[in-house]
């Protein structure tokens, strides 16, 4: 399934109508604050990577210049998703988790990360078909 495609699904999973234009030098593929997390509205982004990609998603694999973690956690958002087509490196969760330490430090907030894998992707296309039509 394409990138926008699966982004659309995502969005419409959780209510987001709005616009996000894909460009090189983004700091995420979706922000929003309609995701429920625990009961509440939570600020949420979301990096896509595109399905052209099947083996092992490494650091090096984010970004022209690996930095799309950094990046990422950037954004205005306390929950920050990565997803991917396939297998994801321990190094990614490491530099995850690590962005989200420093976050939470620096903004004296609980921060939360994730990451939908391929299987994951899989799970939820085949729960929310109609959302990925």
């Amino acid at each position: 399934m394409a990138e926008d495609k699966f982004k659309k699904g995502v969005m419409r999973i959780i209510g987001e109508k709005g616009k996000f234009k894909d460009w090189g030098g983004e700091k995420n593929d979706l922000c929003t604050t309609r995701l429920k997390f625990k009961g509440k509205r939570q600020a949420v982004v979301f990096a896509f990577k595109g399905k052209g990609m099947k083996k092992k998603l490494t650091p090096n694999l984010m970004g022209k210049n690996g930095d799309q973690i950094q990046r990422l956690f950037q954004s205005p958002a306390e929950i920050f998703i990565l997803q991917y087509w396939s297998q994801v490196d321990d190094a990614i969760y490491e530099q995850m988790q690590m962005a989200a330490k420093v976050r939470s430090y620096s903004d004296g907030k609980k921060i939360f990360f994730g990451v939908i894998d391929g299987q994951d992707s899989a799970r939820l296309i085949y729960a929310y078909r109609a959302k990925f039509k």
